[in-house]
């Protein structure tokens, strides 16, 4: 199985050159590899998200117990994809650090609804680290999209980079294996000088067990929580609240959080917008966003699962609701 799945930016003022020295990451234990990005310049004030082909070094497939995440200070966020497509000629991908939100339009035609989001929407440093049993699997030499995006708030051009582990669970102690959540709308309209606020539901058509929860906005967010509802639309209680929108709240699940068929969430999103024009749904710095995310597991370790409003995937969940009126 694979996994899907939050964004920040700092407004602080640093002082990194642009020759600065190696961005350093302690090596992982005997049967983990270290990987790394190409890096990149982006000029004082200027913004990229940019994407890497590349292809892990493991030769047999891998449960994947723990993601540790060194980048450049400032960075939105990171995202490991995995390529789940047929085609694995080399000539078919694209070579070096490419500019492309999501890694959407790059590499092989088969591959929009062919990846899978591993570890999903990082910023740095950070660590992802499962409960005992539940780990993501990761296929022998897989080829992965290694996704950064910052925006430079340093007084001098940068080159920005990332480093990342993959930490193997013990073997013969993985039951399960994740798959990544994200559930939001686009439905956002923000008010020049003002403040906004956006509550949306998602139900799951098949029973999910949630093992992680946080949440996802950009830096006029003031709130992001996230509560349960049952069938009939009943609040179930407080699950995650994230009232910093730079250190989104996380919480883990040792026992998996049951949600049945026709249950789901209840997420609301909160933003004041200190600007004189309106704000929307975006990818970049300047736009804002409204996310829950999260990790899950199925019934059937092999199972794939869709719903109405999600986006085709290779694996995991990624969903548009509408906002509630």
């Amino acid at each position: 199985m694979r996994t899907i799945g939050v964004i920040v930016v700092s407004c602080l003022i640093f002082t990194v050159p642009v020759g600065a020295k190696r961005m350093h990451l302690h090596r992982p234990p005997p049967g983990g590899f270290q990987m790394r990005m190409t890096p990149f310049p982006i000029p004082v004030g200027g913004e990229r998200e940019v994407c890497e082909y590349q292809i892990t070094p493991n030769r047999k497939p891998m449960d994947i117990a723990e993601m540790q995440l060194r980048s450049t200070p400032g960075t939105h966020h990171f995202v490991l994809w995995e390529y789940l497509g047929a085609d694995r000629n080399p000539a078919d991908f694209w070579s070096g650090p490419k500019d492309a939100p999501g890694c959407v339009g790059l590499g092989p035609h088969d591959g929009l609804f062919n990846t899978a989001d591993l570890f999903g929407m990082q910023v740095s440093p950070s660590q992802v680290k499962f409960p005992p049993g539940v780990a993501v699997y990761l296929e022998p030499h897989a080829i992965v999209y290694s996704n950064l995006h910052l925006k430079n708030f340093f007084p001098e051009p940068i080159m920005a980079e990332a480093v990342f582990n993959v930490i193997p669970a013990k073997k013969g102690t993985v039951k399960h294996h994740a798959q990544t959540l994200t559930v939001g709308s686009w439905d956002i309209d923000i008010p020049p000088l003002g403040t906004a606020s956006l509550t949306g539901e998602w139900r799951t058509p098949v029973p999910l067990n949630i093992v992680q929860l946080s949440t996802h906005q950009h830096h006029r967010g003031t709130l992001v929580s996230v509560h349960r509802i049952d069938a009939a639309g009943n609040d179930m209680g407080d699950l995650v609240d994230s009232p910093d929108w730079q250190h989104a709240s996380v919480r883990w699940y040792p026992q998996a959080l049951r949600i049945e068929p026709g249950e789901g969430f209840r997420f609301t999103c909160d933003w004041q917008n200190p600007d004189d024009h309106p704000v929307h749904f975006g990818v970049t710095t300047d736009d804002e966003m409204c996310f829950m995310t999260g990790y899950f597991y199925l019934d059937d370790d092999n199972g794939r699962v869709s719903a109405p409003g999600c986006l085709p995937q290779g694996a995991g969940l990624e969903c548009f609701v509408p906002k509630l009126q």
